[in-house]
């Protein structure tokens, strides 16, 4: 089913992700979200022989991510870019500063009034472009646009995990229980 809209969003900064695990800390919710874009990336490398391709291999390079929002407070930003909050107030961005790792959960509205649900489990946001506008006899409003690149867990290589509101095995508290943690789902075992 077609998506027609776009709610809630929220992030979770990654704690831990090796080879015994992966933590995110409980998601906080971002408001105003108006748009995202997720993009993967591949890479396919072909081989040739006796005239024709004989086999051929794709990887997953990256997968970039870009969001519009209505606004970003200054905690969100500090938070989201690795910026400091000042004691005068706002935040300030230095040199040598470091965006966390972190997680995006959002829900998307499907034509059936049912919702699909997203998580991407790893990336970093770059710093986003500063510009402001004079009105000019009309009011134009002017948003930011935050864009990052996301990865797979090395834990378990997991990039992505989406579940709509009317799939067979969803739970039936996906719309409460979706934004309170980062959940890793299991492969479902099937039984002939």
């Amino acid at each position: 089913m077609a998506i027609i809209g776009l709610e809630k969003l929220y992030y979770a900064k990654l704690i831990k992700d090796d080879e015994l695990g992966t933590e995110h800390d409980i998601p906080e919710y971002l408001a105003g979200v108006k748009e995202i874009k997720v993009t993967p990336k591949t890479s396919t490398e072909k081989l040739y022989a006796e005239n024709q391709i004989w086999d051929q291999d794709t990887a997953l390079d990256e997968i970039e991510v870009s969001i519009n929002i209505a606004d970003l407070t200054n905690e969100e930003r500090a938070k989201l870019l690795g910026h400091t909050l000042a004691t005068e107030g706002g935040v300030f961005a230095k040199e040598d500063d470091v965006a966390p790792y972190i997680a995006l959960l959002y829900k998307a509205n499907k034509r059936n009034h049912k919702a699909r649900y997203q998580v991407l489990y790893k990336g970093k946001f770059e710093l986003p472009e500063d510009s402001s506008k004079g009105k000019e006899g009309k009011t134009e409003y002017q948003t930011p646009q935050l864009k990052g690149i996301f990865q797979p867990l090395k834990f378990n290589k997991m990039w992505k995990w989406q579940v709509d509101e009317d799939d067979a095995d969803c739970p039936a508290d996906i719309g409460k229980q979706f934004f309170e943690q980062v959940t890793i789902p299991t492969k479902k075992i099937v039984t002939p």
